[in-house]
């Protein structure tokens, strides 16, 4: 919680050119050296890079397993040397979205999550939780619709006398807000 307050920001190391839809079929890879892996490749797509401190990074640790079982999964400080951040422009001129390019780069080897090539697991835990709190655009968009079905039924309630109508619309109502 300090690190929020603080205004600490994050990204994700996920997407790479050519990989399409196709996550496991990422290049960047991470060769532990000693106490530190050193990592190499492109990630595309990563969301206020420019700006964040710390990336949630996948790379390959072990190029000759199958697609998915030789990953692992890294949280690397965004100003470590080798790591160069380029804004992708839109055609308005923003520059939300970012290439991060990973030449040397160096990551402790307890900045690693999880085990050695366990990346892919750690990463789908970490899109469901990501996924589940998007959910909430959708209930805020439902709120909103309910909150308009609700004064819909107010004003239409003015025209009926019942006292039990009434009340029942302003409970409805109270519970919107």
């Amino acid at each position: 919680l300090p690190a929020i307050l603080d205004g600490e920001i994050w990204c994700q190391g996920f997407s790479e050119p050519e990989a399409g839809s196709d996550l496991a079929s990422l290049r960047t890879t991470a060769r532990r050296v000693g106490d530190r892996f050193v990592v190499n490749g492109q990630k595309l797509w990563a969301s206020g890079a420019r700006h964040a401190d710390w990336c949630l990074l996948l790379a390959r640790t072990d190029p000759d397993a199958p697609k998915r079982k030789g990953i692992s999964y890294f949280l690397l400080d965004m100003r470590s040397p080798g790591v160069d951040v380029r804004p992708i422009r839109n055609a308005l001129g923003d520059s939300h979205f970012c290439e991060v390019f990973l030449d040397g780069a160096r990551v402790p080897v307890e900045s690693r999550v999880g085990a050695e090539n366990d990346g892919w697991r750690v990463a789908n835990v970490t899109l469901r939780f990501e996924r589940g709190t998007s959910f909430a655009q959708h209930i805020i968009a439902l709120r909103g619709q309910l909150r308009r079905l609700v004064k819909l039924a107010c004003e239409g309630a003015g025209r009926f006398e019942d006292p039990r109508l009434r009340h029942r619309v302003g409970q409805l109502e109270a519970n919107v807000e």
